[in-house]
């Protein structure tokens, strides 16, 4: 009994060959089909970021998220995309404040200058380094 139609004088380690070819992309295909519902379930996650979210200042080095949170007089501050930019391998950053938002209670612009705040590593701890009115982005 023949198990796959080979060429005549093909050999029995050929048909080894392609059995074992054929077994390994069978796994692939099982493989591939099982994990689609994960990637799936990941894949509806893009696209839901708020541009209003706590997260990014959660993220936050503990420094520089304490005194956003400061700044907010306990109001839970959402930032915007970009509120924070990184420099310098992330040595200096750099915080837009028409980007944060602490349930509409603080407001750091008037007309379309607004603070800026840089903070910078030094020692292993972020300090603030500068802060001053600057054009918004908005």
């Amino acid at each position: 009994m023949h198990l796959l139609n080979l060429p005549p004088g093909t050999g029995a380690g050929m048909r080894t060959f392609h059995m074992r070819h054929s077994a390994i992309a069978a796994g692939v295909a099982l493989l591939s089909f099982c994990n689609q519902p994960i990637a799936l379930a990941r894949g509806s996650q893009i696209g839901r970021d708020d541009p209003w979210n706590s997260e990014r200042i959660e993220r936050l080095p503990p420094e520089v998220r304490n005194a956003v949170i400061r700044m907010c007089e306990d109001h839970p501050p959402r930032a915007g995309h970009y509120f924070a930019t990184y420099f310098e391998n992330s040595r200096l950053i750099r915080l837009h404040f028409e980007l944060l938002q602490c349930d509409g209670r603080a407001t750091f612009c008037r007309g379309d200058s607004c603070l800026r705040q840089e903070y910078g590593l030094t020692g292993g701890h972020y300090r603030l380094m500068k802060s001053y009115q600057g054009r918004s982005t908005n």
